[in-house]
């Protein structure tokens, strides 16, 4: 008797123990999560990480969907490449840790429109840091990721919903603005004096002489009221000849080459027409 009272009492026991173990691994199992918790969760279900089926050759070709992320593993001995969209237009980059870690940018040529190359390379191995792209299309974020070793990610790009904006897509000519002035304003008419300019709205296309070498070209300055600023442009290869494809609208624009004496060719959009005066009657 004595032992079934011991046996029956130390089940109690063990029933007494187990029912807060119980009460506290359900309790865990339903408490809210905290918001560190669900950030986490909702990057790591969100993370595009590199697949057999999206290499091309050595770039790997991501399915684009707005807020996901997308990694990159980068190496210390290697530098990592980032090419965006046809025509599309880098305006922002920026990256967590930039110490430790090298991101530029550079354009590559592409038939018919520019292609932006964004470079990232780390100092060292073992590091983790963000890189934001921001274009005129879309916004990138990427987790780049160095590794030691001899592998690494020689190229990212993405593929792009129907939906998405259409780089081949030729713009209606009766959407193109032709109407502007071309004319040397100091010097002789240069050789490399343009040949046409238009624009789209968005861009501007400044096109040359077939005869023209493209290291002969002059760089070309914005003109505004505050005076004469350099701008940014690509040099695109065409059949009839170099072009500038300028990613801004210039009403006034000025191809300037030389020094103390340069000449100058002065480019105007929309130009007025001008006002013609009527000469006085003789008395």
């Amino acid at each position: 008797m004595t032992s079934i009272k011991s046996f029956l009492a130390a089940a109690a026991v063990a029933i007494t123990l187990a029912i807060p173990a119980q009460v506290d691994a359900q309790t865990r199992r339903t408490r809210a999560e905290t918001p560190l918790e669900l950030l986490a969760s909702a990057n790591d279900a969100s993370r595009q990480r590199p697949s057999r089926e999206g290499f091309q050759a050595a770039r790997h070709v991501y399915n684009f969907e707005p807020g996901a992320i997308y990694e990159l593993y980068t190496n210390p001995n290697y530098v990592s490449t980032i090419l965006l969209e046809p025509g599309e237009s880098l305006t922002n980059i920026a990256a967590g840790d930039t110490a430790r870690w090298i991101v530029s940018q550079a354009d590559a040529e592409a038939q018919g429109e520019g292609r932006t190359i964004v470079l990232v390379k780390p100092q060292e191995a073992g590091l983790r840091t963000n890189v934001v792209l921001i274009t005129d299309r879309r916004t990138y974020l990427i987790e780049a990721i160095s590794q030691a070793g001899a592998a690494y990610s020689a190229q990212v790009a993405w593929s792009y919903p129907q939906t998405e904006h259409a780089p081949n897509t030729a713009t209606p000519l009766d959407a193109l603005n032709f109407n502007y002035r071309i004319r040397t304003t100091r010097g002789p008419a240069p050789q490399w004096a343009p040949v046409r300019v238009f624009d789209d709205g968005r861009r501007t296309w400044i096109e040359f002489a077939s005869a023209v070498e493209a290291g002969d070209l002059p760089p070309l300055f914005v003109i505004s009221g505050e005076g004469a600023e350099l701008v940014n442009y690509r040099v695109i290869a065409a059949p009839n000849g170099p072009r500038y494809m300028v990613d801004r609208i210039l009403d006034v624009g000025e191809l300037r080459l030389g020094t103390r004496a340069p000449i100058i060719v002065r480019i105007e959009r929309n130009p007025s027409p001008p006002v013609r005066r009527r000469r006085s009657a003789r008395p």
